[in-house]
C-alpha cells in the first residue's frame, strides 16, 4: 500500500497566503452575491458576505461550487479556499481539484478564457506568489499520492505516446498492436 507523505511547507504556504491577502478589503455585499440561479444563491449564502478570514471548513463545504461565485467573490474568498484545501485536503475532496483547475489558465480548448481572465485580474505580486506556492503545494501533494511512475502525468504521457504497449491511433490514444 502506498502511504501519503506529509507535504513540506504546507503551514508556511498557508501563512504566506494569509499574509499576502491580509489587507484585502471586503467588497460591497452586492458584489459578493450571485443570484443568477438557486445554486448560485446557495453558494453565495455559504460565504454570507463575511470576511474571508472568518470562513470555516463547513462554509467551504456548503459553498463547494466555487465556480458559481461572482468573479469578485471568487477573488475575495480565494485565500480561504486555498487555506482550507491545505489544512483539510481530505475533507475538501474534489474542491481541491476544482480549485486547481480554476487557477490554471485555459489552454488548448480547455476552460473558458473570459471566466478565467475576469477572476485572474487584480492580484498583487505577493498574492500571485502565494497562489503559485499553493499550486506547487497541490502538485507535490498529488504526486506524493501515487506510486513512482503511476502519477496522472505519467499516465497521460502513456496515453499520448502509446507507452510500451502500442502505437498511436487516429484519436491520438494508444491502440493495441497486432490482431484482436
Amino acid at each position: 500500500e502506498h502511504r501519503r507523505q506529509p507535504i513540506r511547507g504546507a503551514d508556511d504556504i498557508a501563512e504566506q497566503i494569509t499574509a499576502a491577502f491580509a489587507s484585502s478589503e471586503r467588497p460591497a455585499p452586492d458584489a459578493l452575491r450571485n443570484d443568477h440561479c438557486c445554486e448560485c444563491a446557495e453558494t453565495s449564502d455559504a460565504y454570507g458576505g463575511r470576511p474571508w478570514t472568518e470562513i470555516s471548513l463547513q462554509d467551504i463545504l456548503r459553498g463547494r461550487e466555487t465556480a458559481l461565485l461572482s468573479a469578485t467573490a471568487w477573488r475575495y474568498y480565494l485565500p480561504a479556499m486555498m487555506i482550507w484545501c491545505i489544512r483539510a485536503p481530505d475533507a475538501v475532496d474534489v474542491i481541491q481539484d476544482n480549485l486547481v483547475y480554476q487557477l490554471e489558465p485555459p489552454v488548448e480548448g480547455r476552460g473558458v478564457p473570459e471566466w478565467f481572465a475576469e477572476r485572474a485580474a487584480g492580484f498583487s505580486d505577493p498574492q500571485r506568489a502565494a497562489i503559485a506556492a499553493y499550486l506547487d503545494w497541490s502538485r507535490q501533494r498529488e504526486d506524493a499520492q501515487w506510486a513512482p511512475g503511476t502519477s496522472p502525468a505519467t499516465c497521460t504521457t502513456r496515453w499520448n505516446t502509446g507507452g510500451h504497449h502500442g502505437r498511436k491511433g487516429a484519436s491520438g490514444l494508444a491502440t493495441r498492436s497486432g490482431p484482436s
